[in-house]
């Protein structure tokens, strides 16, 4: 992999840092120590030291332990493990932070940054990480995935090079925009529609949609039955994206891969991806058709779709895998609950369609734990890769991701929930959104939080069609420009 002249030189002054603070930081240079936790290439157990904090966002402790229905899922495991790894490696103090649940993930993290208080592990998006390559903030990880992992039993997925204990293709869809690695990736996540049998059966409805036309006609059934249909638009609404632009495919994306942040720069530049599109144009229309079924607060900041959806309001709920868990575990619903995947549009319902199955949203999105480049500053670096490590050994992480039923470990050889299995096999073996090129994550970040308002301000019927699709083109546009340039990509 080649580097530019400022990220060497950023690397080795960062380097530098490391050597001058070791004097005065807790250090994490390996001694020699009976074998305990893993051996070395050497024979010997390494002994690591130093203070490490980390967050992991989803896997954070419940304060209680009792199930309630405020509570459905107590879960302790990721302290636990926490405990465990210290008792293995007693002069390591391993810290798990609990974030302030009304400060928004990205905004904390920012802030934590900018302050030096950012946990020297800590969760964070992998496409927050492209926007953030030249702040410094985090450190690639790409040498010690080609290393052992010592907790990893000899011979196993691993053992000898830490990044094959997790599945290749998701794992590959982690590389960030400077093409290297600074996420671990340690559980998939993958989208449904959660249906209510009940309420479907009551509005004369037997079997779950397998089209756009039979999933508008369905809701238009539950709506008469005297039932809000759904909660709300979420991930369905990229996928519709993505299938009606199925035929441009391999015009944006010839390879079949993932669908990279350069590909799609220059396909807005072309005009291969653009607002102005009919394309999109019919894309903005299939969103508008959808909105009138879903619950009246669907835009609210906390439309509690999940309270309603347990509590009969609302007769289907679009959620992630992570839903299995909690609807298993409570013993408080009063119906039964399936499954459907998202709709098919066929060429019935847009000429635009092919009639090809949606390609799943998810992939290595939930547990992405990232290292902060203030483990590196504060000489406990070692320590925290280590700490990694110790989660991402199957037995380890499986019952971490076990815990909670919720999520695919993105781990092979853990247990997996078996309602899970099938999910797993397709989301493990495809690329997910990452190949989807009208994914939202395709363009950074700040024009990204531009383009939501607009488009809902078209869902909420406050500007015309016309007017959505030039301020969004104009974003587009000026995005791919500007991000050609900077990186020097040749379209």
């Amino acid at each position: 992999m080649k580097h530019t002249r400022r990220q060497f030189l950023q690397l080795s002054a960062l380097a530098a840092a490391g050597v001058a603070l070791a004097a005065c930081a807790p250090t994490a240079t390996p001694t020699t120590a009976p074998a305990e936790g893993g051996e070395t290439s050497g024979g010997t157990a390494t002994t690591f030291k130093g203070k490490i904090e980390l967050w992991g966002q989803t896997y954070t402790p419940t304060t209680s332990m009792e199930f309630s229905e405020d509570n459905p899922l107590p879960h302790n495991m990721i302290k636990v493990l926490a405990d465990e790894y210290m008792a293995k490696n007693t002069e390591v103090t391993l810290t798990i932070i609990e974030k302030p649940a009304q400060v928004a993930d990205h905004e904390w993290i920012t802030t934590g940054q900018a302050g030096g208080t950012i946990p020297h592990i800590c969760w964070t998006h992998r496409f927050w990480v492209d926007g953030e390559v030249d702040k410094g903030w985090w450190v690639p990880l790409d040498s010690y995935f080609n290393a052992p992992n010592p907790y990893i039993a000899s011979g196993q997925p691993g053992s000898a090079v830490w990044k094959e204990v997790f599945y290749e293709v998701p794992f590959g869809a982690t590389v960030a925009v400077d093409g290297h690695f600074y996420t671990v990736p340690l559980d998939l996540v993958t989208t449904f529609f959660f249906y209510n049998k009940n309420l479907y059966e009551k509005a004369g409805i037997t079997t779950p949609p397998e089209t756009w036309g039979e999933l508008l006609a369905n809701y238009q059934k539950l709506a008469d039955s005297g039932t809000i249909p759904v909660t709300h638009l979420g991930w369905y609404e990229s996928q519709i994206g993505n299938m009606l632009y199925a035929k441009k495919e391999k015009v944006v994306n010839p390879d079949g891969g993932i669908a990279t942040l350069q590909e799609v720069a220059c396909a807005i530049n072309r005009g291969d991806y653009l607002a102005t599109n009919e394309e999109y144009k019919t894309w903005l229309e299939f969103i508008k058709k959808y909105i009138p079924f879903c619950a009246p607060d669907w835009a609210a900041a906390d439309p509690q779709s999940a309270y309603k959806f347990n509590n009969q309001q609302i007769a289907t709920y679009e959620d992630g895998s992570w839903r299995f868990g909690s609807l298993r575990a409570n013993p408080l619903l009063e119906f039964e609950w399936g499954t459907f995947y998202a709709p098919v549009i066929t060429a019935e319902d847009s000429p635009f369609a092919t009639g090809g199955k949606a390609i799943p949203i998810g992939g290595p999105t939930a547990a992405q734990w990232s290292v902060s480049t203030r483990a590196e500053k504060e000489g406990v670096l070692a320590t925290a890769v280590d700490v990694l490590h110790w989660y991402s050994a199957p037995q380890n992480g499986g019952r971490m991701i076990g815990e909670l039923a919720s999520f695919l470990p993105n781990l092979k050889g853990a247990d997996v929930n078996p309602d899970l299995k099938a999910p797993l096999e397709a989301i493990s073996t495809g690329l997910g959104e990452a190949a989807m090129f009208v994914y939202p994550d395709k363009i950074d970040t700040e024009n990204r939080e531009k383009m939501t308002p607009i488009v809902t301000d078209w869902k909420l019927g406050q500007i015309s069609l016309e007017d959505a699709q030039a301020q969004l083109a104009e974003i587009m546009t000026s995005y791919a420009k500007a991000a050609i340039e900077k990186n020097g990509w040749t379209c």
